[in-house]
């Protein structure tokens, strides 16, 4: 069972779930084959470097399977790690706005940085998320709808 189907209420819904990019895994895929390389011609500062870029390539792994984003019929959901575990849960009464930083490249390759601005928290980043703007289309959606509801 995920975070986000454990803390739905009676009556909640998931609405909308988002993924962190595949750019979380492109500068470790670097060094990992600068590794590869490296262990070639330098072999044991290469195999230094390989090492590391393997280490790194698991973390972005762990990273981009421990993370959980979501939108529910009530509120924004979002869980950061494995072991340790940060999470914030935003009731959608309560979000003022959400603002969306990509740049060049996150808009060439759709993802970007989300920020959740609400009352009684502090502004709640979300970096390489994929697909940042139906995200945030999403959470206001949801706006929409449970003002519609009450």
């Amino acid at each position: 069972m995920s975070y986000v189907t454990d803390s739905l209420g009676p009556g909640e819904t998931v609405v909308h779930q988002a993924t962190i990019h595949w750019i979380a895994y492109a500068w470790p895929i670097v060094a990992v084959l600068v590794g590869l390389v490296a262990t070639v011609l330098l072999p044991p500062y290469g195999a230094v470097v390989l090492a590391a870029g393997l280490v790194w390539l698991l973390g972005a792994w762990i990273l981009t399977r421990a993370t959980e984003l979501a939108v529910t019929s009530r509120k924004v959901v979002a869980k950061w790690g494995l072991i340790a575990r940060s999470t914030i849960e935003q009731r959608l009464e309560k979000v003022d706005s959400i603002s969306v930083d990509q740049t060049f490249w996150g808009r060439l390759l759709n993802f970007g940085h989300v920020t959740i601005h609400g009352t009684g928290i502090n502004a709640t980043p979300i970096k390489r998320i994929a697909d940042p703007l139906t995200f945030r289309r999403k959470v206001g959606e949801a706006i929409e709808a449970r003002r519609d509801v009450g």
